[in-house]
């Protein structure tokens, strides 16, 4: 009987012991969210994040002229023959003018039959053709500009400016901007005694600022009338052709570089 009494006690205080230790088990448990818990299995090493920045100005040095050409005569070769005639002039001018050959391009070249309020045959034919030139310098730019004051058949449609050394400027622009991510790393190293190693970047991309006034509030600005006025719209219309002016361009970028501390005094 004591021998039964003794068995009955251990599985007893055996079961007590498990119960205890599933117990204390459960309570074991690690809460938080995704990122808290991987932040305590995986701890990530101390790092700091330097941003460099940088600004270049140049000056776009190229400028795309668009003239069109428009004639009109009874006949369709003869406006084509006098359309001709008037872009050979205005090349040979613009030659003569030091503008190259090879900066010249006549393009998309059309022609339209005009009618009268009566009748079906047309009693004459406007032909169209546009120039495209190449200027770097505001000397050239305003012999294109009287060349269509000159002409009326000749209309200044469009300048579009480029910078001919785009390239190597936003390389510059991003060599410049991780310059000054180094030597803000260096001056920490030096000053706070610590060891700093790149583990990672983030690029920022080059932004080109430019200040070009529209062409249109030149040509308002030029309409002025003689007692300091302003001028209606129909005389600045009739204005002559003002050509823009080479502009300012600004390359702008930032790289963010992330430095893992490796060694800290």
């Amino acid at each position: 009987m004591n021998k039964l009494l003794s068995l009955s006690l251990a599985a007893a205080a055996a079961a007590s012991l498990s119960s205890f230790s599933q117990t204390s088990l459960a309570q074991a448990q690690l809460s938080g969210t995704p990122d808290e818990l991987r932040e305590f299995l995986h701890p990530r090493p101390n790092t700091v994040n330097i941003n460099g920045e940088a600004e270049l100005t140049a000056y776009k040095d190229v400028a795309k002229i668009s003239l069109m050409v428009t004639t009109e005569e009874r006949t369709l070769s003869r406006a084509m023959e006098v359309n001709q005639a008037l872009r050979l002039e205005l090349i040979q001018d613009f030659l003569a003018a030091g503008i190259p050959q090879a900066d010249i391009n006549n393009s998309k070249f059309s022609s339209s039959p005009q009618f009268g309020l009566f009748g079906r045959n047309p009693n004459s034919f406007e032909v169209s053709s546009r120039m495209e030139v190449e200027v770097n310098s505001e000397e050239h730019l305003q012999l294109l500009a009287a060349a269509a004051d000159e002409h009326g058949e000749v209309d200044f449609e469009s300048t579009e400016f480029e910078h001919s050394e785009e390239d190597a400027f936003e390389q510059q622009v991003k060599e410049t901007a991780l310059q000054d991510v180094m030597a803000q790393k260096a001056y920490y190293e030096s000053s706070l005694g610590l060891e700093l190693k790149a583990v990672n970047f983030f690029y920022g991309g080059i932004r080109q600022m430019s200040r070009a006034m529209p062409r249109a509030a030149i040509a308002q600005e030029m309409a002025l009338d003689a007692s300091g006025g302003r001028a209606s719209s129909s005389e600045a219309m009739s204005a002559p052709t003002v050509a823009p002016t080479f502009d300012e361009v600004e390359y702008q970028t930032n790289i963010t570089v992330v430095f893992e501390i490796i060694n800290e005094n």
